[in-house]
């Protein structure tokens, strides 16, 4: 296939961006790939987007857009968009989407978010418009789980709707689960951009009300100076059981994956979490809401880890204790349910549902 592969990629890396990166260069292994990368700020931002109306953001938009129009505009069996899933972030790729339409080419939307239908019905009537005449528009939509696809079947008839697990780097993968630290200690990680969205503070919290036989890891961006402040206090009170390593990739993302006993991530807005499937793959237990998002759709209770309520510390507390005296038994469960999230299984689904929407059609209407 000819393929125009249109997202942000890494820096910064986020779940989205890293999604974007397996699926655009898998595509590239065996089909005709032009990528247009979206990313506008390179530095990591949090949960935060810069003022809509900032001359900068305006002006970074339109370049990418200049940059990239002769790419926008040539022709191609099938256009893949990684969207947003606000009006804000949707209209992003309208230009793209545009572009398809007068072309008459089929476009597919992969959305990385548990909240689209959430902000579809939050947004105003005109909004909704305007989100519903594109969403429909595409030859389909993917998302990460069924959860998620029963509600974009408000907006978007369940025959365009594709459900795609998101993938794990290949890296990652052991071919058995870490031996316990000799002196017994539980190793605890938090994989993730340090934001309050993923539930940071509540595991702050959480650790303080853990046994004296708990380390704490966390990895990732840091989103404020409120959370950098909060975390400096907590390796300061615990010194030599807390640790912060920054954005790790590579060999030093493997290493702190194979290292940990439970990898914790209690957070309150995710799309599927793809520190979870990470854990997974280095034989990891894990602690998280199963109510949020697409968790539900790749973790169950007692048997991939064990559930918290991520709103309560104390739960988030006794979840870790839990899944830490079966870490080797839910280890072993993960190895095995890793394999469906491996680059491969991964790149299959996306070239799959390609191959679907040029089959079905450009649009529904």
């Amino acid at each position: 296939m000819k393929i125009l592969a249109i997202g942000p990629l890494p820096p910064p890396l986020h779940g989205q961006s890293f999604a974007d990166r397996m699926a655009f260069d898998s595509l590239s292994r065996t089909d005709d790939v032009t990528v247009i990368d979206t990313t506008i700020e390179r530095g990591f931002a949090g949960n935060r987007l810069p003022p809509i109306w900032s001359p900068k953001r305006i002006a970074r938009i339109v370049s990418i857009l200049w940059r990239d129009a002769p790419k926008m505009w040539r022709r191609y069996d099938v256009d893949y968009m990684s969207v947003g899933v606000s009006f804000r972030t949707l209209m992003r790729f309208a230009p793209y989407m545009t572009a398809a339409l007068v072309k008459g080419e089929p476009y597919v939307l992969h959305t990385h978010s548990a909240m689209l239908y959430d902000n579809f019905v939050a947004s105003s009537p005109v909004k909704r418009s305007i989100m519903a005449f594109f969403l429909r528009r595409a030859a389909r939509v993917i998302v990460l789980g069924d959860r998620i696809a029963r509600a974009t079947a408000h907006i978007v008839p369940p025959s365009h709707i594709s459900v795609c697990a998101n993938g794990v780097d290949d890296s990652l993968f052991v071919d058995s689960i870490s031996e316990p630290s000799a002196d017994g200690t539980v190793r605890v990680l938090f994989l993730s951009n340090l934001m309050e969205a993923k539930g940071i503070f509540e595991l702050f919290e959480a650790f303080r009300l853990s046994e004296e036989g708990y380390t704490l890891a966390l990895a990732g961006a840091v989103e404020s100076e409120a959370v950098r402040k909060e975390l400096d206090r907590l390796m300061s009170e615990y010194p030599g059981r807390v640790r912060y390593e920054g954005v790790v990739t590579g060999e030093a993302k493997r290493r702190l994956l194979a290292e940990s006993d439970v990898l914790v991530l209690p957070s309150r807005n995710e799309g599927q979490g793809i520190a979870i499937l990470e854990a997974y793959a280095s034989g990891c237990a894990v602690v998280t809401d199963p109510s949020v998002g697409g968790i539900g759709d790749v973790f169950r209770d007692g048997v991939n880890g064990v559930a918290c309520d991520h709103r309560d510390p104390r739960s988030i507390a006794v979840a870790i204790r839990n899944a830490a005296i079966r870490a080797a038994f839910f280890a072993g469960n993960n190895l095995k349910e890793a394999v469906k999230y491996s680059s491969g299984a991964f790149a299959a689904r996306i070239k799959n549902i390609l191959e679907e929407s040029l089959r079905s059609g450009s649009r529904l209407y």
